[in-house]
């Protein structure tokens, strides 16, 4: 339970800021499969697939979903695909996870020892290796967690709670709870079946899913609320689930504007991008390369707002919500030694090995090699605002060795090279997520949009650099809502405070210079 609204919500995360399925071997034979059609404010955005096989006393459990939404008209799929493989005594042996984001696809393999869990991450050709710790003792397995929940609604039990790993999260352990809301029978596709109704919440997402099951425990039916509108999952056959109106049979060649179909095609990818713009009053003026900004911050829907501290931000509680100070050229305490290694490895995203990212960081170096760190790293924000030339919405999130090779991109491409090209620098880095001021962006004006950059660890503080920014490497402008080490497999985890947030933030009140600036 709630595993599958993770993944669902999670990748949408990676269009906002921002197909290639691991086939079963022949010996693999599929005992269950369930197809799902999805919606998103009712409006149709992909299809999700789960499956369980056999190849003797193994057991793959096997997840994949693709979403299709536009960003500012621009049409964008994602696709991820994972795999669980354990024994019939549900011992963990290996797990995958693949990813189609706008790049080459992405793969990370994991492998079970008794001692530890070997890594192996790919991407067009280049591989990168490492061996991480186990998780604590006391997870499940996927078929553990899902014959525990089978039991719970067998046994009419109230409450069922587990802790579980999810291949979108790495190896993080991700815990679960489930409360029985309601028994009756459920209507799926204007029939009525037996069944049952539950409420979930995840410690990666902080939503509380409606999920419905029948009495042989299938789910049926799983609503995710958004202020944007609700992500909806419904049982249904494969070939409605592919074939279906919508994305789900494949977007349109060419995007029509946002919430309009084509004449006789498919309907319109949802809107993401500009939906989720956060309009300010006239009365605010233009933020950019603001020194100081202060912000009031509310949730809409009343949820607590738990904003981070680091870089040029720093926060305190109010009675609503929270005032954010965010301060251009503003420090926060970085990790040392070991805790820094994360900022520093090669990953999928950030290929610190890949030939293409060291010529371009030695490129962008040349003269200041021996530089203080913080000159060097604002010289490689400059390179990568040079370099990426072709400035478009057409990627979900590219790697950097994409980006390296492609020189295009939105927000997340320009962080996520100048992650890398740090890292390749000797400079610790890491991937920050949140909200921008723009004065005129995908048709908004003077408005606030889900936007990334990168921090860097210098002298022993996070440093806030946005290599989209043509005039100052950061502004009070930006509200930062999380950060990611951009590794293998944990993305998505990373990602939930995005997701909580996408359309539910409201502005009260902005600061500049100390002077009040009212917001409605």
């Amino acid at each position: 339970m709630g595993t599958t609204a993770s993944r669902i919500v999670r990748s949408l995360a990676f269009m906002a800021v921002i197909l290639c399925t691991r086939p079963a071997a022949a010996a693999w034979t599929t005992l269950e499969e369930a197809w799902y059609t999805m919606t998103l404010g009712g409006q149709p955005c992909g299809h999700l697939r789960i499956e369980l096989q056999q190849d003797g006393d193994l057991f793959r459990t096997v997840s994949e979903s693709t979403l299709s939404l536009a960003r500012a008209g621009a049409a964008i799929s994602v696709t991820v695909s994972s795999t669980f493989d354990e024994r019939a005594d549900q011992t963990p042996v290996a797990a995958s996870l693949t990813q189609s984001m706008g790049g080459a696809p992405t793969t990370t393999e994991w492998r079970f020892g008794p001692t530890g869990i070997e890594v192996k991450a790919q991407q067009g050709g280049r591989v990168t290796t490492s061996t991480k710790p186990l998780p604590p003792a006391g997870w499940l397995t996927p078929r553990a967690a899902d014959a525990l929940r089978k039991k719970a609604l067998k046994d009419g039990s109230t409450t069922v709670e587990f802790t579980t790993i999810d291949p979108q999260n790495g190896t993080a352990p991700m815990t679960v709870k489930s409360t029985r809301t309601g028994n009756g029978p459920l209507t799926i596709d204007g029939k009525q079946v037996a069944g049952s109704s539950w409420t979930t919440r995840t410690s990666m997402l902080p939503i509380d899913t409606v999920e419905e099951y029948d009495d042989q425990g299938r789910m049926m039916r799983q609503v995710t609320p958004m202020a944007l509108g609700n992500i909806e999952a419904v049982l249904t056959t494969k070939a409605k689930a592919l074939g279906g109106g919508g994305v789900a049979g494949g977007a349109p060649a060419v995007a029509p504007a946002p919430g309009q179909a084509p004449p006789g095609g498919p309907a319109a990818a949802p809107e993401l991008l500009t939906a989720s713009f956060i309009q300010l009053g006239a009365s605010v003026p233009d933020l950019d390369c603001a020194d100081i900004v202060v912000w009031d911050l509310r949730t809409k829907d009343g949820t607590p707002l738990d904003l981070p501290d680091a870089g040029g931000q720093t926060t305190e509680r109010t009675e609503r919500g929270e005032r954010v100070f965010v301060r251009r050229g503003g420090t926060t305490p970085a990790p040392t030694g070991d805790a820094l290694k994360e900022f520093l490895e090669a990953s999928q995203m950030c290929d610190v090995n890949d030939a293409r990212l060291k010529a371009l960081a030695k490129r962008a170096l040349r003269g200041k090699e021996n530089a203080p760190a913080a000159e060097r790293a604002e010289a490689l924000r400059v390179f990568v605002l040079e370099y990426i030339d072709d400035k478009n919405l057409g990627s979900a999130f590219a790697s950097a060795s994409d980006v390296a090779r492609t020189k295009s991109g939105d927000c997340s491409e320009h962080a996520t090279l100048l992650a890398a090209l740090l890292r390749c620098a000797g400079i610790p880095s890491r991937g920050a997520t949140g909200l921008v001021y723009a004065d005129s962006f995908a048709g908004g004006k003077h408005v606030m949009g889900w936007h990334m950059w990168t921090q860097a660890a210098i002298d022993g503080k996070w440093v806030d650099l946005d290599a989209t920014r043509p005039d100052c490497p950061f502004d009070g402008g930006h509200i930062l809502t999380g950060t990611t080490a951009l590794g293998d497999g944990g993305l998505g985890g990373d990602l939930g405070s995005v997701v909580a947030l996408l359309g539910n933030l409201a502005v009260d009140g902005v600061e500049v210079g100390g002077a009040r600036k009212p917001a409605p």
